[in-house]
């Protein structure tokens, strides 16, 4: 290679590092990343299946990182207040968000958010789906779903139910069975899964749309379930029927997730990917996911921003069915 070839690869050379460097948006430190405490908000209240998941999966993941998470609930709007907040944090991964697939495709399809459902965010990594039913006190009159009901019909307004919140799946089933029934009941909702069956333990309520915390009460008889609104029968509760075998065209396809801001790394999201895909398969997360009822998945950021892209649609349909909405109340981007 003569002398003046050697020139011109020096000055290619030192071009393409320079373009790498000065590209807008790229982190050039994403190799080493992170480097600091990574902070991960929690939308729902302590004690709960979410709350529970979203601390163990952090867990395993600071193991692989080599960084502490510092776990933070910031509660309401059904989830939707922790990703309001997320949206305008920097994509810089150090902020992010667990959070469900309700905060993206069904809250904001109902009532205004603030923010874009499908712009604002890196929906980084679904890890979970859940579980979710009708619970009453064990002593409750009502042995049955049909028990229940009937109760209902003859008792307009008078009987109150609690979920997790307005928006929310548990919610949304209910609504479609007092559709369906032609029952006028109230719905008192609640900040996270222990405050709602609290609720109903302490009488406040006669019954709670419960997410997965209610399995191990179920089973500690401290709570009767009426009815799941899984796509089959729970392995728990085997004779316990399901919302579609009860009639109501319902299935809960909510998923536990990890979102961030828009415009995050690609490397960054990787890193944290495989984090949390490993973390999935640890033992501490599988009996964490028995206990609560979940089922561990792994389906990373390419594939669930296009199964919340593909949900979108189908919420809106969903609520104008219902009669709820005539059009989508927040614009997805």
């Amino acid at each position: 290679m003569t002398f003046r070839q050697k020139g011109i690869m020096v000055l290619v050379s030192a071009a393409v590092l320079a373009a790498f460097v000065l590209t807008p948006g790229m982190n050039v430190f994403a190799a080493d990343y992170p480097t600091k405490s990574v902070t991960m908000y929690i939308p729902f209240s302590a004690g709960g299946s979410m709350d529970s998941s979203s601390r163990v999966l952090a867990a395993g993941a600071e193991k692989i990182l080599g960084q502490p998470f510092v776990m933070i609930n910031k509660t309401g709007g059904g989830g939707t207040v922790a990703l309001g907040v997320l949206a305008n944090e920097k994509p810089d991964g150090y902020i992010l968000s667990a959070g469900t697939s309700t905060g993206i495709f069904r809250i904001p399809v109902q009532r205004k958010v603030p923010y874009k459902p499908l712009a604002d965010f890196t929906h980084i990594f679904a890890y979970a789906a859940v579980s979710s039913g009708v619970v009453v006190k064990p002593d409750a009159p009502w042995k049955t779903w049909q028990e229940f009901v009937d109760y209902a019909k003859k008792n307009p307004g008078k009987v109150k139910y609690s979920t997790t919140g307005a928006g929310s799946p548990m919610h949304v089933s209910m609504e479609v069975a007092a559709e369906k029934e032609g029952i006028k009941w109230i719905h008192i909702p609640y900040k996270g899964s222990m405050p709602s069956i609290t609720a109903v333990l302490g009488g406040h309520v006669d019954a709670c749309s419960s997410g997965p915390k209610f399995v191990s009460m179920v089973k500690q008889g401290q709570l009767r379930v009426l009815g799941v609104h899984t796509k089959e029968r729970m392995v728990e509760f085997p004779d316990v029927p399901t919302f579609m075998e009860l009639g109501y065209n319902y299935i809960n396809d909510t998923f536990f997730s990890v979102h961030g801001p828009a415009g995050m790394d690609p490397a960054v999201v990787k890193k944290l990917e495989d984090a949390f895909a490993k973390s999935v398969d640890t033992p501490a997360f599988k009996d964490m996911a028995k206990k609560f009822a979940l089922q561990p998945l792994q389906i990373r950021s390419a594939e669930y921003g296009q199964i919340l892209e593909d949900g979108w649609p189908k919420q809106v349909q969903i609520f104008k069915d219902l009669g709820r909405i005539k059009e989508a109340a927040t614009q997805p981007r």
